[in-house]
């Protein structure tokens, strides 16, 4: 399967809200980076923990791929909407039943038919908006 195949399916099993499903298509020691929260480990750690509480969070989730390509390297550079109706906290951000929609961008690097590496990007204060959160891009920090 090229990278591009691989990238697919990853996301449409985690459209259809398939955690297992979804890892099972990444090496169990993969590096993931999830950049906006601060995440970073393997796999079956992190991104577990990641896949979990957004699908926890957000039972109706919808993923999106709005432009998907890949680089010589075999790494899928995805585009993708996030869209859900938040139903419990998710990383700290507690439930006000709010709709979210949310524009990312995911690097899924593929060697022999499995990801090895993924890092999520997104704009973490465009989330707070989504979900009714306190702006806190303007809090300063006196020492």
């Amino acid at each position: 399967m090229s990278s591009i195949d691989v990238a697919r399916s990853f996301f449409a099993r985690m459209d259809a809200r398939d955690t297992s499903g979804a890892l099972a298509l990444v090496t169990p020691h993969a590096s993931v980076t999830v950049v906006p929260l601060n995440l970073q480990g393997d796999a079956e750690e992190v991104g577990r923990q990641y896949f979990e509480q957004l699908t926890s969070a957000f039972p109706d989730l919808s993923v999106r791929v709005r432009r998907l390509f890949a680089g010589n390297d075999g790494t899928a550079v995805a585009e993708v909407t996030i869209e859900g109706t938040q139903a419990a906290d998710f990383f700290g951000i507690n439930n006000q039943e709010k709709f979210m929609d949310l524009n990312q961008v995911w690097l899924l690097h593929v060697t022999a038919d499995a990801i090895d590496r993924i890092k999520a990007y997104w704009c973490q204060n465009q989330l707070y908006r989504r979900l009714a959160v306190k702006r806190l891009d303007h809090v300063t920090i006196t020492a």
